[in-house]
């Protein structure tokens, strides 16, 4: 779906700086490289780049229609009409909005500390098997690649909409105050969930009451007429659906949807009995972890409410698979894997570890951790608390990477592990190689670390994979 001039400058309150040749054009990027005969070009500034340093280097590519906040030279437009607004990142978001509200989607909107991916991958495969108002919802269903879920990733998620898309699946990050105030007002979600409140991204928002503000915007900017999936098992989530007057659909423990039993298939995942009221049906999940069975009935609990029904719930839930990185298991030369590298905070190391000791194993429990960033002031101690969590959950061996692998250590040493079960390598090949001399048939490893760490590089030099 392309764009009209009139449709630019009403959604982004622009004025036209200089007039091209055209006044209809295609689709909207803010890549230059993937610019297209026809297309849109946002300016973004970020921290590293300047898109307006790309105008010229676009417009050769063909982009028609370009939107900028500062002059550009006239040499740079070429034919390409000039659109001036006042933030090219803030137009971004209000293109994005635009459509949503012109396509009229249902939006699913869903944040928090933890399980946001699981979640949300986890809820549009749900919805691929669905009917809402005597529909299928077959390949009508949008949700956010991967984990684009910021002030730049979730707008181009929106303006990937089409018409005939009946549901979108968006997810929102935040790290730092306002951001999901302002992705929730691009969204404009009809319904939302937020998956916990944990100890992520503390550097920008201090503490659990600022997580926790900051996640509570999705339920503060629901439509009128919504409905929230409320997690009963996190006191600062049901503290915040508390607050919200609509329509609430709990799950948890004492939930509206629950689990009744829960049994693991080694390597191939875990069945669950999900209860919804008096309905029940027995679902088989491909991820480990009591954590993903929560991240299910978030899942199941968003969708009923969305007017699904269990036997897609059912359908779908059998059907996701976890994304690479994200509790991804496979079995190499006779030892299992957990390959969590994507990211980590404290409550996902311990969901993870967690994980790890509830494997039923032959051979050593070996976690192969790395730091976890944007901690701030908290940094040093929930480094040692992760020490001290590895300890007790009764892990055989602890392999360490970063700078703060002293503090792991001191934790781990303080509740009871040897010195010998702890190793800290200089780098991924160092660590790698002490693996190697340690691992054997039958152990279980689980590798995890904040995306800057790039553990899957230990994981790689193991197996003798180029990175």
């Amino acid at each position: 779906m392309g764009w009209s001039q009139a449709e630019i400058l009403a959604a982004t309150g622009g004025k036209i700086a200089r007039q091209g040749h055209g006044t209809r054009f295609g689709e909207v990027m803010t890549d230059s490289n993937k610019v297209k005969n026809g297309s849109v070009f946002v300016a973004l500034k970020g921290e590293r780049h300047d898109g307006h340093r790309f105008v010229g280097e676009a417009v050769r590519r063909g982009a028609r229609c370009v939107i900028i906040h500062r002059s550009m030279p006239v040499s740079a437009l070429g034919q390409a009409t000039a659109v001036r607004v006042r933030d090219t990142l803030r137009a971004l978001g209000d293109l994005a909005h635009y459509r949503r509200e012109k396509i009229a989607p249902k939006v699913l909107a869903i944040t928090g500390s933890n399980g946001k991916t699981t979640t949300k991958e986890m809820v549009a495969a749900i919805l691929e098997e669905a009917r809402l108002d005597g529909q299928s919802l077959r390949s009508r269903v949008l949700k956010t690649d991967g984990n684009f879920n910021n002030l730049v990733g979730l707008p181009l998620t929106l303006l990937r909409l089409r018409r005939g898309d009946k549901v979108a699946v968006v997810e929102l990050g935040t790290n730092h105050p306002g951001e999901i105030q302002r992705l929730a007002e691009i969204a404009d979600p009809d319904m939302g969930i937020i998956t916990s409140v944990g100890a992520a991204h503390l550097e920008g928002l201090n503490s659990l009451a600022g997580v926790a503000r900051e996640k509570g915007a999705l339920y503060q900017n629901i439509r009128a007429g919504g409905a929230i999936a409320v997690n009963l098992d996190d006191p600062w989530v049901k503290r915040l659906g508390a607050r919200f007057k609509g329509r609430k659909i709990t799950y948890g423990n004492r939930g509206h949807v629950r689990a009744r039993s829960q049994r693991m298939r080694g390597a191939q995942g875990q069945e669950v009995t999900l209860q919804a009221g008096r309905e029940r049906c027995r679902v088989g999940l491909n991820y480990l972890g009591r954590h993903n069975i929560t991240n299910a009935l978030g899942a199941a609990a968003l969708t009923l409410g969305a007017g699904v029904g269990l036997v897609a719930v059912r359908r779908g839930l059998a059907k996701v698979r976890p994304f690479p990185m994200r509790m991804q298991i496979e079995i190499w030369r006779g030892v299992g894997i957990i390959n969590d590298t994507y990211n980590a905070n404290p409550t996902s190391m311990n969901a993870a570890l967690e994980t790890l000791t509830e494997i039923d194993c032959r051979g050593h429990k070996i976690a192969v951790l790395g730091d976890m960033f944007e901690l701030g002031k908290h940094s040093a101690k929930e480094h040692r608390s992760l020490g001290q969590r590895a300890a007790k959950a009764g892990v055989d061996a602890l392999y360490l990477l970063g700078d703060r692998s002293v503090e792991v250590r001191k934790g781990a040493l303080q509740s009871g592990m040897r010195a010998e079960q702890i190793i800290i390598g200089r780098n991924h090949t160092d660590l790698a190689r002490r693996l190697r001399d340690r691992v054997q048939r039958g152990d279980w490893l689980l590798f995890k670390g904040s995306r800057g760490m790039k553990m899957e590089k230990v994981l790689h030099e193991l197996k003798g994979e180029k990175t």
